[in-house]
This record gives C-alpha cells, sequence and structure tokens, in this order.
C-alpha cells in the first residue's frame, strides 16, 4: 500500500465500520422524540429549519454526546484495523501509527516493558481525560425531555 493512502484508508474504514452503530443510536434519539413537539412548533409558525434547530437538535444532544465519545475513545485504542490494513513490514506503518500500535511495537517488538507500561498509563490518562470531560460537559450541553 502506497504510503500517502494509507491514511485515508484507515479513516474510511474506521467510518464505514462505525456507520451502523451511528445510525441506529441517532434513529432511535430520533424515534424517541414526541411528534406533538413538531406539531406544536408548526402551529406557531415554525419551519422546517427552526424545528431542526430548536427541537431536533437539541434532544439529539443526549445521542450525539454518546456517539462524540465513544468515537473519540475509540480512535484513542486503533489498534486492530491499523494492524491488519497496513502491517508491521509496510512503509505506510510510520504514517499510521497509534499510542495503543506505539505501545504494541515497544513492548513486543522492541521488549521494552518499561516504556510500553509508561504508554499503556499515557492511554489510561488520556481516555480517564476524555470521561471527565463527558460528564463534565454533559451537564452544559445534553438536554433531557
Amino acid at each position: 500500500m502506497k504510503s500517502r493512502f494509507a491514511l485515508a484508508v484507515v479513516i474510511f474504514y474506521g467510518i464505514w465500520s462505525s456507520i451502523g452503530f451511528n445510525v441506529i443510536i441517532l434513529s432511535a434519539g430520533l424515534k424517541s422524540i414526541p411528534h406533538e413537539l413538531y406539531e406544536a412548533a408548526a402551529i406557531d409558525g415554525a419551519g422546517r429549519v427552526k424545528q431542526f434547530t430548536a427541537i431536533t437538535i437539541p434532544l439529539l444532544t443526549p445521542s450525539i454526546f454518546l456517539l462524540a465519545i465513544v468515537t473519540t475513545i475509540g480512535g484513542l485504542q486503533l489498534f486492530d484495523s491499523l494492524f491488519a490494513i497496513v502491517g508491521t513490514a509496510n512503509p505506510a506503518m510510520k504514517d499510521t501509527r497509534s499510542l495503543v500500535y506505539l505501545f504494541y511495537n515497544t513492548a513486543f517488538e522492541n521488549n521494552d516493558k518499561g516504556g510500553a507500561a509508561a504508554i499503556a498509563v499515557i492511554i489510561l490518562v488520556m481516555v480517564a481525560l476524555v470521561t471527565l470531560f463527558q460528564f463534565v460537559m454533559q451537564k452544559k450541553w445534553v438536554r433531557y425531555v
């Protein structure tokens, strides 16, 4: 695989592999919005765009926020698709490395268990920070009916 296409292929694979889950979560969120809200907004004179921005988006924020956090944490844990698509001997691997691959490479190819443990702690701290960010921002951004 050419080095310039490797990152694009991994990104395409990431989007393609997660789109089904995203559609299911967003569909469930859309079905949970009461139709009466749209009827009341239409009676009050709100158009489609106003209904979308004032009803749909605010009531979908729990689903959107969940998907954003799950996708971010999944991106931080990216390893298997890189390993399967690019492989270790491919020169394109230098363009698509992730922290989890760096952990694997340090622990098993370079046999540096201490360095690998340090990388694992960094990954743990990053995931914990993303989770903390989720808890803090959820109180501000997410609205329930």
